[in-house]
């Protein structure tokens, strides 16, 4: 074996060495973002992605900033950065965000943002008066951050239908549920059917309502023989009762 020889066995295996920690390297980057992508982590450009879609209302544009830029995001500390949501964290209005840095030793730290949810909500347009329907004519949807605003509003115009206020609206005034109140399936003192049912069996009687309800919500009622029991109002004047 002549030098020219062990020169290139020894560059051969420099070479195989610098192949094989790249690819080391690389294997490790490639394992830390599929590490992310299973703890639901993002780019920066994906971070409204962060925000549960089960609390946004159709038509609902998210939008999400830092609070203050990071100097340590884009240097050598932190060439590329993933962030997450923290487990029980709301992402609306002021919150923060985990970031993750790619590429460096720099320990997870945490980022603050402005997360803003705009969406269209029915304000009041016309003075509504307490006791009085609420039409389409009375109100207007209007673009604004749910993220400042208290819980409650209302996004759907079919959630007018059979509506009257529970108190005296005025032009401008954010709707919500508790303004709008339905039409009573059963009234207190109202003569009722009763179904009755249980594993295997229903029967059917009378009774009283002890009490006011819109389809779906609970009432208590007082059968013939006195007994008092609670039931669910699933139609006009028809109340049914799980036994």
């Amino acid at each position: 074996m002549n030098f020219h020889t062990v020169l290139n066995s020894s560059s051969k295996r420099q070479f195989g060495n610098r192949l094989a920690a790249a690819l080391l390297c690389a294997s490790g980057l490639t394992g830390a973002l599929a590490q992310a992508d299973e703890s639901r982590w993002v780019t920066e450009t994906r971070l409204s992605e962060l925000v549960d879609p089960a609390l946004l209302p159709t038509g609902a544009n998210v939008d999400v900033k830092f609070v203050k830029a990071d100097e340590r995001i884009g240097s050598p500390k932190c060439p590329a950065a993933l962030f997450a949501n923290s487990s029980g964290n709301k992402m609306w209005g002021r919150t923060f965000v985990r970031v993750q840095c790619v590429g460096s030793d720099t320990a997870p730290f945490f980022l603050g943002v402005d997360v803003k949810v705009w969406a269209p909500v029915l304000v009041i347009k016309n003075m509504v008066q307490s006791g009085q329907n609420v039409s389409a004519g009375d109100v207007e949807f209007r673009t604004m951050d749910l993220s400042q605003l208290s819980q409650g509003w209302v996004t759907d115009m079919a959630h007018l239908a059979n509506k009257t206020s529970t108190r005296q609206l005025w032009p401008g005034t954010l709707l919500k549920h508790d303004h709008l109140r339905g039409q009573p399936m059963v009234k207190n003192g109202d003569t009722v059917k009763v179904v009755m049912s249980g594993p295997g069996f229903a029967i059917g009687g009378t009774a009283v309502a002890m009490g006011e309800a819109e389809l779906g919500e609970v009432v208590k009622i007082k059968t013939a023989q006195g007994k008092i029991l609670h039931g669910v109002a699933r139609d006009a004047l028809v109340v049914e009762v799980n036994l």
